[in-house]
């Protein structure tokens, strides 16, 4: 069959391919190709994004670029849906906006200061990327008794982590991830699980199990005070692990067995 000849569209190819058009939002785009008016290749000059829309969107500029940094000027959400068939957004997306945010808000951290410093590995900043590794952990579909997700942790794996990457993060029920919260902000220049008794002079020395706060006795020095703390938390820690063994990563449990607690912590 022979081919009919369409003098518009070659006209139009010859018009637009290799000009370059200003978007709205993303900056310039140049025209690759020209297939039709509903089939443009167009690319992003800034990211090198490749996509294919149509015409009109390329004279009006109603373009988005999808790996442009959208999300706190970091976070790429790529060419990924962040939402279901009813418009909320997934797991795997609010896992990831919430990380993006704790690190690079800084209003969030005026208000949280223990996430200062915090950061991502250059994989967690692409959301599809996150998305996969979301889908291949221990954890990541599981829930906890009370019918909350397991919470994404940078934590355990790593003592004293601030980024969170494939290698340092895991998926822990609550019970875990609140286990060994320091609280540093509100606990004073105390040792960690020690408090002043200004009645007795004396140091106190208490542990909180999630449901309640256990008093472990009254000490002279706030040293002895934190060792009978140090020896009640890793014992608490390793109780913990082994109910949730069968249901966490094992590198969790093996960290959580060898946990140390420090008088620094």
């Amino acid at each position: 069959m022979t081919s009919i000849f369409n003098p518009r569209h070659a006209e139009n190819r010859q018009k637009y391919e290799g000009s370059v058009f200003p978007t709205r939002s993303s900056g310039d785009i140049i025209v690759v190709e020209y297939r039709d008016s509903k089939n443009v290749l167009v690319k992003f000059l800034d990211t090198d994004f490749e996509s294919l829309v149509f015409l009109s969107c390329v004279l009006n500029g109603n373009i988005k670029d999808k790996m442009k940094p959208t999300i706190y000027g970091i976070g790429v959400c790529g060419d990924e849906r962040v939402t279901n068939s009813f418009g909320r957004k997934v797991k795997e997306y609010r896992f990831w906006s919430s990380m993006i945010q704790r690190c690079y808000d800084p209003k969030l951290k005026i208000a949280f200061p223990s996430y200062e410093g915090c950061t991502t590995s250059e994989n967690f900043k692409y959301y599809p990327y996150f998305k996969d590794w979301c889908n291949n952990q221990v954890g990541f579909n599981s829930i906890d008794s009370k019918g909350k997700d397991f919470a994404l942790d940078k934590d355990i794996l790593v003592k004293g982590n601030k980024i969170y990457s494939e290698g340092t993060c895991c998926f822990v029920p609550y019970e875990i991830n609140n286990l060994l919260s320091s609280n540093k902000a509100t606990r004073g220049s105390s040792p960690i699980g020690v408090s002043f008794h200004k009645r007795d002079h004396k140091y106190q020395a208490y542990l909180n199990t999630g449901t309640s706060r256990v008093h472990l006795g009254y000490f002279v020095t706030s040293e002895e005070a934190f060792l009978a703390y140090k020896e009640a938390k890793e014992l608490r820690i390793k109780e913990v692990a082994n109910k949730w063994k069968d249901q966490i990563d094992p590198r969790a449990y093996e960290a959580l067995i060898n946990y140390q607690v420090e008088i620094t912590d």
